[in-house]
């Protein structure tokens, strides 16, 4: 148990968990922020194509909110509630960029009011982050007092 708990310090100090998950919160906060002054000054390209507006507004949410989670792993990792491995806090950090950008990606390029074909990358994303977590889920540490 005590080599898992060691393992598990090294995961979160060389993959800089905490970093990505910081970087993707400010990332993907101020990219909303983009968002809010596109609504706010009435952005033509922006206003003007619903498909767009809704596939940014995806990116931004999905991006901020999968960096909380992975932020949430690193603090649960590093209380030692969890001991995630390390395929799944590669498949996490990978999940939680892929699903943001493949909405991005696919709502600035529209092709005749349709995402194009990097909106693909959001279900691989999604994917990704559910087998993350159903993995990470199976390593709680159930302590009985």
């Amino acid at each position: 148990m005590k080599n898992a708990k060691i393992e598990n310090k090294d995961i979160l100090q060389n993959d800089n968990v905490v970093f990505q998950a910081f970087l993707g919160i400010a990332i993907w906060m101020s990219f909303g922020l983009l968002l809010e002054g596109f609504i706010g000054f009435r952005v033509p390209s922006y206003m003007s194509f619903p498909v767009r507006r809704e596939l940014l507004q995806l990116a931004h949410t999905h991006g901020t909110l999968f960096s909380l989670i992975l932020l949430a792993v690193a603090v649960s990792a590093k209380c030692e509630l969890i001991l995630p491995s390390k395929l799944a806090v590669l498949v996490l950090r990978i999940g939680s960029v892929l699903m943001p950008f493949g909405f991005l990606f696919g709502g600035i390029w529209l092709i005749k009011d349709e995402p194009n074909p990097t909106i693909f990358l959001a279900p691989l994303g999604g994917l990704l982050m559910i087998f993350g977590i159903v993995s990470i889920l199976f390593t709680i540490n159930r302590k009985i007092d």
